[in-house]
């Protein structure tokens, strides 16, 4: 398979996450699951919208001729989106420090597994934004 389909299937399949994770961040009645933003009502739905919005950049991207350094540029805003997603929740309200050490929410090993599939997501939008830079 030649490498404009592989990172056309990866745009695809990041797209249809983005809007399930979008989707389930705007209605109230869903939970995020592993990727909850500390359960906060109001910054779910905002970033259950952003989530929204960057799916549909990421597949609308495939269905229209925009140029490349128009996709170039919202691939790069979706990945500093996700980095932002992750500094906020894995270092803001992930960790707690206190005079016996730090804790993880909501242990280690969940933590350390949630956080390296969050950095696979963003290797994946990185490798996305770099086919069309």
């Amino acid at each position: 398979m030649n490498r404009i389909v592989s990172v056309k299937i990866l745009r695809l399949t990041l797209g249809l996450f983005f809007i399930v994770l979008g989707i389930i961040g705007v209605v109230p009645q869903l939970q995020e699951s592993v990727f909850t933003l500390n359960d906060n009502y109001y910054l779910e739905i905002i970033f259950g919208a952003v989530d929204l919005v960057c799916g549909i950049i990421l597949i609308v991207g495939l269905l229209t001729f925009a140029r490349k350094k128009a996709i170039a540029t919202a691939s790069i805003v979706v990945f500093f989106f996700w980095l932002l997603r992750i500094i906020l929740t894995k270092f803001v309200w992930g960790l707690t420090i206190g005079n016996s050490g730090i804790y993880f929410k909501p242990f280690f090993s969940v933590w350390l597994l949630i956080l390296a599939v969050e950095l696979v997501i963003a290797a994946a939008l990185y490798v996305v934004y770099q086919a069309y830079e």
